[in-house]
């Protein structure tokens, strides 16, 4: 371990063990100090206070009412759709912000350390009621095609604390959440997903218009997992499964499987080849359907990752910032 100006520098790779031996050797009250006061930590959080209250009023609807609130008519996702390409674009004008308003959302603008963001969250009506629409976040003067997705956060643990990390700490341009809960994925290697795909419309529009805007586009969709719950040894002992969109895997899965292999001390596992469950596709076995990866592979765009991370990895992404930088080197293609 060095020290420069005062300040502890962790080795670029530290394996598992010794990061649990220092996270036992802090107490939990004083560690959770650390993560709260620490300047980085600080626009994640105020993100964190604007996406948790578009989703309050939602978090009692499930089911076929909670896919029914994110349904949207064809006239208003095309207008969707215009407005999320002038946002990738880079505009930031008021009559931009008139016509997101017009829509039902709020788009405000909000410092990070890297720079100032761009937040579109629905209004409330009257009472705090919204329609699950979607909460996104814009990098301005960002130079990057990648975005992040958390589009289960209700259910999968900590992606959208992770996804307001990443997004607020590096160069990624743009971040999407959900903010209806649906029905959590089926993740069986014994059958497909058997359940309908839940209604993202505006995830969708904003998915159409960053490959409009950026012909290489390059999606990254958090989920959680925990081992105990997989099917499989293959999967009970990763801390990683990575899949594209389909039966094959893309050359973005490659490479990225490869950097993460090369970067963390962490098992990383590709679907199919090396695991067999909590990957993505359309009726196979062991994957999930996934809206915005069948509408990027119809395009012809395989910039689609599916990224699902154990809960020890996940507790380790939100403790140690090396390892955030770590996966952020690979997502970003730096």
């Amino acid at each position: 371990m060095n020290e420069q100006n005062g300040n502890v520098v962790l080795p670029k790779k530290w394996n598992n063990r010794v990061y649990k031996l220092l996270r036992m050797s802090l107490p939990g009250s004083l560690l959770l100090f650390l993560l709260l006061t620490a300047p980085q930590w600080a626009a994640a959080g105020t993100l964190a206070e604007m996406l948790r209250e578009v989703r309050s009023a939602e978090v009692n609807v499930s089911g076929e009412n909670a896919e029914k609130a994110q349904l949207s008519g064809a006239t208003e996702l095309a207008l969707a759709e215009k407005l999320f390409r002038r946002l990738f674009a880079g505009e930031n004008s008021l009559e931009l912000r008139q016509q997101w308003s017009d829509l039902g959302f709020e788009l405000t603008e909000k410092r990070s350390e890297t720079g100032p963001l761009l937040v579109l969250r629905e209004h409330g009506k009257g009472t705090k009621k919204y329609d699950g629409k979607g909460f996104f976040v814009f990098a301005i003067d960002r130079e990057s095609a990648t975005v992040l997705q958390a589009p289960h956060s209700f259910r999968d643990a900590e992606t959208e604390i992770i996804a307001l990390e990443l997004m607020v700490k590096n160069n990624f341009r743009a971040a999407a959440w959900n903010t209806a809960p649906v029905r959590p994925p089926v993740h069986s290697p014994l059958s497909p997903d058997s359940h309908a795909p839940p209604a993202k419309g505006y995830i969708l529009a904003f998915t159409r218009a960053l490959m409009a805007i950026e012909a290489d586009s390059y999606v990254v969709q958090l989920h959680s997992f925990e081992k105990k719950k997989t099917y499989t040894s293959n999967a009970s002992h990763a801390d990683i499964i990575l899949s594209g969109y389909g039966k094959q895997s893309s050359q973005a899965i490659g490479w990225l499987g490869r950097c993460l292999k090369k970067e963390l001390d962490y098992k990383v596992r590709i679907f199919p080849f090396e695991v067999q469950e909590m990957g993505a596709g359309k009726k196979i076995p062991g994957a999930n359907y996934s809206a915005v990866g069948e509408l990027m592979q119809a395009e012809d765009n395989q910039g689609f990752v599916h990224l699902a991370m154990s809960s020890m990895f996940r507790e380790e992404l939100r403790s140690y910032p090396q390892v955030q930088q770590e996966l952020f080197t690979c997502l970003s293609r730096e």
